[in-house]
């Protein structure tokens, strides 16, 4: 069957309406995804993560949390679907960069400076004089 761009392009325009077969599979993936957004945000891993990273960890998740509530909102408002492809582009251009572009300078900096004070030398206890 040969793809037809026409149609393609004609069912993204159209309005995403209860009625469609998609409907309530999305929106149930969507709430599926907020719950896995929200155990990633809890799980603890075995070793402590690095300032950087517990930093950036609640702008992730909660920028999830609100583009995947304005998902529902579009869907109750019954929108064109490329308004959900422009939202959770807009979505991942931002995990993208906070990942790609904001962490890994401040990552690096917490390992320069665990290295850096593995050779300061720690303080002595003193003993109290009686």
């Amino acid at each position: 069957m040969p793809i037809d761009l026409a149609h393609i392009l004609q069912r993204i325009t159209d309005q995403f309406n209860s009625e469609s077969r998609f409907y309530w599979p999305f929106v149930i993936g969507v709430f599926v995804a907020m719950v896995a957004n929200t155990v990633w945000y809890y799980w603890r891993t075995g070793t402590r993560p690095s300032p950087a990273e517990t930093s950036v960890r609640p702008w992730a998740y909660w920028v999830n949390i609100i583009v995947l509530i304005w998902v529902l909102v579009l869907a109750v408002a019954k929108v064109p679907f490329y308004w959900y492809i422009v939202s959770f582009v807009i979505d991942v251009a931002i995990l993208v960069y906070v990942y790609v572009f904001y962490l890994p300078p401040r990552d690096a900096a917490w390992g320069r400076e665990l290295r850096r004070l593995k050779y300061i030398p720690k303080a002595e206890r003193r003993k109290r004089r009686r």
